[in-house]
């Protein structure tokens, strides 16, 4: 089985933004593994909904969040509880934007909110560390972002993997169980689009204008896709 921790999905409320975004993240897991489509179950964690044990699943991964992992809420604290069991018993985790703050905040590394604003559209960073798991391997990736906190400070044990100007540190790995990102590879277009109007009014408008022109180019999510299934199915990294 393959354990999706819903993070986004906080309001019940039938056809808001959370139910499309819960939709494109299933979407990006059957991607990564199309022949356990059958296996993926989620957690809607955000309203409350945990699994019993770590064990339920094989593979897990935490979704984004509009919510920040240092805020005073009980799921928010649940699930950083969740996190450092599934890192005492190493079970592989893929942790995206919200995800990757929650490893770092859970595990003993520092999250913020960021001083430079928001960091959404197209940004390219840096691979600095390559691992076996990235191949085809590739010097600077693409994704869509979309966040205002970001980790200052990785949790303890774990490796830089990449960077960039606004967002020090992009990706990082943890043993050989779990790799965390900032950027959103589940994202369309489309959706990071809507998203960013919806917040138009909460960033500068050069913030908005540059974001919407990065749109413009391609994004590496296949790349991305294919770089996490080699390290969920990897065994001796």
């Amino acid at each position: 089985m393959i354990g999706v921790l819903n993070a986004y999905h906080f309001d019940p409320t039938p056809g808001n933004y959370q139910e499309e975004y819960s939709k494109l993240f299933l979407e990006f897991v059957a991607k990564v593994y199309p022949e356990k489509v059958s296996e993926i179950k989620e957690y809607k964690v955000a309203q409350g909904v945990f699994p019993a044990n770590v064990d339920e699943c094989e593979y897990w991964f935490i979704t984004g969040s509009p919510m920040s992992v240092y805020e005073d809420i009980p799921w928010v604290k649940k699930l950083a509880e969740f996190t450092r069991d599934l890192h005492r018993h190493q079970k592989k985790l893929v942790a995206v934007c919200f995800g990757h703050q929650m490893v770092a905040h859970a595990l003993g590394g520092k999250v913020t909110r960021s001083p430079k604003g928001w960091g959404v559209g197209i940004r390219t960073f840096e691979i600095e560390d390559q691992q076996s798991w990235m191949t085809p391997a590739d010097k600077k990736l693409s994704l869509i972002f979309s966040h205002q906190d970001q980790v200052d400070t990785l949790a303890p044990g774990s490796m830089r993997l990449a960077t960039d100007e606004f967002c020090a540190n992009q990706m990082s790995q943890l043993g050989s169980h779990i790799i965390t990102l900032q950027g959103h590879p589940e994202f369309t277009a489309q959706f990071a689009k809507d998203r960013l109007n919806s917040r138009r009014d909460k960033m500068p408008p050069e913030t908005y204008e540059n974001a919407m022109k990065s749109f413009e180019r391609e994004n590496d999510y296949k790349k991305m896709i294919h770089w996490i299934r080699n390290f969920l199915t990897e065994r001796n990294l």
